[in-house]
């Protein structure tokens, strides 16, 4: 893990104890998925600008973070399509 890593788990740490009274398993966050996306979500939750700041670039940097919204299925287009198939000319 990188040295900048590193940096922000330990700023993740601190300011959630001081903010929310969270104390943060680093280890386990390291390494255990389920426990990063729940306990950063909850970080973000936060009031104190600089936590969320650095659990959503945790978030990021861990992979928890989508790319873009997922796609619109087949179905989801045929009834968008279908839903104004007659217009007001009754077509």
């Amino acid at each position: 893990m990188d040295q900048d890593t590193l940096k922000l788990l330990a700023k993740v740490k601190v300011a959630a104890r001081k903010a929310l009274g969270l104390d943060i398993d680093v280890q386990r966050l390291t390494h255990d998925a389920k426990y990063a996306a729940e306990t950063l979500a909850k970080a973000t939750q936060s009031d104190d600008e600089n936590l969320v700041l650095l659990a959503i670039t945790l978030q990021d940097r861990f992979g928890l973070l989508r790319d873009a919204p997922p796609a619109a299925s087949n179905d989801d287009a045929k009834v968008a399509t279908d839903k104004y198939k007659y217009g007001a000319r009754g077509g």
